[in-house]
This record gives C-alpha cells, sequence and structure tokens, in this order.
C-alpha cells in the first residue's frame, strides 16, 4: 500500500522514486498516434491508440459515472457512447488525499479502466485475459499508475487495469445507507461493486478485443489482493474469474484493512457529524448533498477507508470464509515480498541504528513481548540494529497485518487445504531500489513485484539480472492466465502442499524452489504464530 510509506521513504522503483519512475513509464506508453484499432462495444464504438507492439484502449468506461444521487450506490452499467469513442489518455484518478503527478486532477467520476492487448488482435482470437486491481490502503493510487504493456506484449494476452472508488467515496458505512442497499447487502466496499461491475464488463465485452470470458484471470496487489480474497470468497451468482492471484494481500485475521461492520457505521457517524450533518436519519441525503472536497477533508483522520464484513458480498471475513472451505475453489498464485516493512522501523530506530533506539521501537510495537522479539531477533546476528527492527516487522506484520508470515505462510496454508495453490517469496535485494542517502539496504520491500510484473523495461536502471527475472515471473503468470499451471520451463512449479510442499523464490541469481518448513523458519513464522501474530 504505496501511500502507507512515510513521506521521506517514497518508494523507490529500480532506484527511482515513484514520481520520477512513474513520468517515464507514461512517456514510454504515451500513443503517438492513432492506431486505427476499431472495437464495437456493447456501448459503441472504441478506438485505441499503439505504442510499439501494443494497443491501448484508455479510459474506457465500466460504468455510469457514481455522481449525485448515485454517490454511495452500486454501480450502474455504463451508457452507449456518442459517436466514436477516442481512448486514448488516461482518465482521471478516483478521488483521493493527494494528487498524483502526471495525472488529471482526481475526480468522482472516475469508474473506467485501461485495456492492454498485442497489435493485430482480433475478435474470436480468445486470449486469456488478466485484471488487476491495485493497491493504495483503499485510499489512493491509480490504476494507470500500473500498464500491462509487457505481460500482453510478450505472452499474447489481454492486460486490464481498473479504477475503483476510494476512501469515504468507496467504503462509507451508514445505517441509513445500508436501509438503501439491495438483496441484503450492507453499505461499504463499494470499491469491490465497482470492481464486480468492470468483470461484467469484460464478461460483456471482452470477445470484441480478442479475449476469452471464460479465460479470466483477477490479481490484486496488497488493497487490490483482499479485494482478490474478497471476490474469491463472495457469494456470486456470476462465474466472472477462472483464476485468482494474491500478491503481498493482508486477508488474514491481523489485517488492519477489515472491520466489522458495527465499526464501519460508527466511523460511518463521526464522518457524518464532522462533515456537518447533525441528523442520523438524514445522514445519506445531507451528504450528497456536500461537494467532493467537503467530503474528502471531513474524512481526514477518521480511517474510512476499510472493507467491513457485513451483508452478501462479505459476510465473512475472507480467512474465516477460506478456512471454513467458503470458497470458489479455482487456482490461485499467493505470495509475499521477503522485506515487506523492512524500512519502517527506521523513523525510531534511525540508520545507523543504537541498541537504544532498538529496544525502543520494539516496546512501542509489541509492548511486553519485546525482550522475546529481540531474542528471536538479535541485533547481533544481524550487520546493524535497523536490520533487526526491520525483520521483525516484515515477518509479522506488526502494525497492519503486511507481513510476510501472514500474508504468505498463514494465508497459503489455509489456501493450500482447500483449492490448488501456488506459493512464492520475491527476494531481490535492490526489488525496491539501491541503497538510500543513508546507505540503509531496502531489499524487496511491499509492492516491490509490481516493478517486474507491470510496468515497462525502459523504467528506471534495472540489471540485466532484474530484466530476466521479470521476464521470468511474467511468464509464470502469463502461463498460469493461459492454463491455471504457472510454467517457466526451467522449473516445475509444484501445487502446494498444507503443512509441506515448496515455495518459489524468485531473485535474480536464478529461481529455487524452498521447502515450506525452511521458508517459515528463515521468517520466524512458528514464533509468531505461538505469540499470536
Amino acid at each position: 500500500m504505496l501511500n502507507r510509506f512515510p513521506a521521506s521513504l517514497a518508494k523507490m522503483v529500480f532506484g527511482m522514486p515513484l514520481a520520477i519512475a512513474l513520468t517515464v513509464a507514461l512517456a514510454a506508453t504515451a500513443p503517438s498516434k492513432p492506431s486505427g484499432a476499431l472495437v464495437r462495444t456493447k456501448q459503441g464504438m472504441v478506438e485505441g491508440s499503439t505504442a510499439g507492439s501494443v494497443e491501448q484502449f484508455r479510459a474506457v468506461p465500466y460504468a455510469a459515472p457514481p455522481l449525485g444521487d448515485l454517490r454511495w450506490r452500486a454501480p450502474l452499467p455504463p451508457k452507449p457512447y456518442s459517436g466514436t469513442l477516442h481512448a486514448a489518455t488516461f482518465p482521471a484518478p478516483c478521488v483521493q488525499g493527494r494528487a498524483l503527478p502526471d495525472f488529471p486532477t482526481p475526480n468522482e467520476d472516475c469508474l473506467y479502466l485501461n485495456l492492454y492487448r498485442p497489435v493485430g488482435s482480433t475478435e474470436g482470437k480468445k486470449m486469456p485475459v488478466l485484471i488487476y486491481f491495485h493497491g493504495g490502503g483503499f485510499a489512493g493510487n491509480t490504476a494507470s499508475a500500473r500498464d500491462g504493456v509487457e505481460l500482453a506484449a510478450g505472452n499474447d494476452m489481454i492486460v486490464i487495469m481498473a479504477n475503483y472508488r476510494l476512501g469515504v467515496f468507496g467504503w462509507l458505512g451508514l445505517s441509513g445507507l445500508d436501509a438503501e442497499t439491495a438483496n441484503h447487502s450492507s453499505s461499504g466496499n463499494y470499491g469491490f461493486l465497482d470492481m464486480l461491475a468492470s468483470l461484467r464488463w469484460v464478461h460483456d465485452n471482452i470477445a470484441a478485443f480478442g479475449g476469452d470470458r471464460e479465460n479470466v484471470t483477477i490479481a490484486g496487489t496488497s488493497a487490490g489482493g483482499i479485494a482478490v480474497c474478497t471476490l474469491m470468497t463472495a457469494h456470486l451468482q456470476e462465474r466472472l474469474f477462472q483464476r485468482a492471484i494474491i500478491e503481498s494481500g493482508e486477508c488474514t485475521g491481523t489485517s488492519g484493512f477489515i472491520v466489522s461492520h458495527q465499526t464501519a457505521l460508527l466511523q460511518g457517524a463521526k464522518f457524518a457529524a464532522k462533515a456537518g450533518c447533525t441528523d442520523p436519519r438524514e445522514f445519506a441525503s445531507c451528504l450528497r448533498s456536500k461537494p467532493a472536497a467537503a467530503l474528502l477533508s471531513a474524512s481526514e483522520g477518521l480511517g474510512i477507508s476499510t472493507a467491513n464484513v457485513g451483508g452478501n458480498l462479505m459476510s465473512k471475513a475472507p480467512m474465516e470464509a477460506i478456512e471454513s472451505g467458503e470458497i470458489d475453489r479455482i487456482p490461485v498464485i499467493v505470495g509475499a515480498n521477503h522485506d515487506e516493512q523492512k524500512r519502517g522501523p527506521v523513523e525510531t530506530t534511525g540508520f545507523p541504528a543504537t541498541e537504544q533506539n532498538f529496544q525502543k521501537y520494539l516496546k512501542n510495537a509489541f509492548g511486553p513481548l519485546a525482550p522475546l522479539v529481540a531474542a528471536a531477533y538479535p541485533p547481533s546476528a544481524f550487520t546493524d540494529p535497523a536490520y533487526a527492527a526491520g525483520g521483525a516487522a516484515s515477518d509479522s506484520g506488526v502494525p497492519n497485518g503486511i507481513g510476510f508470515c501472514p500474508m504468505l505462510m498463514e494465508l497459503g496454508g489455509a489456501l493450500a487445504k482447500v483449492t490448488q495453490t501456488f506459493a512464492y517469496e520475491l527476494n531481490d535485494p535492490r526489488g525496491s531500489g539501491v541503497p538510500d542517502a543513508t546507505g540503509f539496504e531496502l531489499g524487496s520491500m511491499h509492492t516491490a513485484e509490481i516493478g517486474f510484473l507491470y510496468t515497462e523495461k525502459p523504467m528506471g536502471p534495472r540489471t540485466t539480472e532484474q530484466m530476466q527475472l521479470a521476464t521470468r515471473m511474467q511468464h509464470y503468470w502469463a502461463t498460469f492466465a493461459r492454463t491455471g499451471h504457472p510454467k517457466d520451463g526451467t522449473h516445475e512449479w509444484p501445487v502446494l502442499q498444507s503443512g509441506s510442499g515448496s515455495v518459489l523464490r524468485f531473485q535474480p541469481s536464478g529461481d529455487v524452489m524452498v521447502p515450506t518448513p525452511t521458508v517459515s523458519s528463515e521468517h520466524h513464522c512458528d514464533f509468531w504464530a505461538r505469540v499470536g501474530y
């Protein structure tokens, strides 16, 4: 969840600050001329543009704008186009607390998707389809900050990136909104309803682009990974996807991004009062009369960017549903990064760190368990105490469940009991960039896989080994999307067995299969399970 990192650690992608990296990516993918690629969708004709060997269709509406009385309602289908839709520029990001460089100003009118396909694709080709949901703590980011150029061009497939409503616009719970919902659903989770709408658009239209609506893979990183967990465990009447990929998704009970419906209602009431709506019976109508900027301002500090458990979409927390076997039993890839929260403790420990600041961090983060954590992560076993603290944070997921053990070992183990599961770990010592100005080595932190899977090769200084690693990962993802069995031609990626089996460790020096008990031991996962994390 990119926006969860402190501002001082602007997320690095192969040594490049995010804002600069995005500029490079956008310049690399900016279409220079109309491609002449015309596709007839159910809403009308769409004209794409060509960039290299990929045709791009940007800002294609998959739902009606959620404006006015449609604010905080399930999305409606998009209206027919007037004439030909020229899909050459990125859509506005959904409303969020910060502007994104090189993108339009965030707007409530944001339910659009970007589609990438190989040049020359035609209707009837029946290519596999991967639709990706971005992370950002359900509060920030945009689908356009990722692209499907490499995946689509190199693997003969269609890749789609979809926006969804964020923050208070996507996740507000209120009793008055509960009363408006159909099918015994509950308020909040509008972002998930947006994702379902994008999948319905794919089901209705993807054949015209050359895709196979019976071969759709959903994928997501971080908050997007929670979305994948949710859609897999939702009681859907339609079969909208056939495979799933969960990349560092905080789907377990320690997640800080899934709350009870009662908690969501309380947060919503506080928000309404702060926004100047004083009658609980009129909260919904009062809030719908407010401008977006006022709502965004009133939501600050209230934490209204969480999924909530309630209603028929998320009747149980995803992990509870998985453990009880209430899941769409489709093939799934699940994984995490070696150093998920490695740099988080540095705000307390400093770098180089002192023993005193190391102990201060442990006390703040783990309370009475601090001595036990110090024994499991002794500074003497690391080149600096800051790395010991970073290891404890990365493995445990403190404080938001963004950790290796819950996101891979716990979630992967639960999935392996009920469905065909493939597990991976990304471990590139410079997967999140070169050492920062202090010399701190970042490793592969939260969202590091994005730089290998969903960006173009010219973006940032990659080594030859990293470029080869990106190609291998993309090929695994593509073969999984095509057949349900990820392959590379070098390693057989075996199905994960509950309590045994192996994890595929991606690394620049060459990928290796590592026994699950070894991976668990390296990250102290048994220790964290024993103490309750």
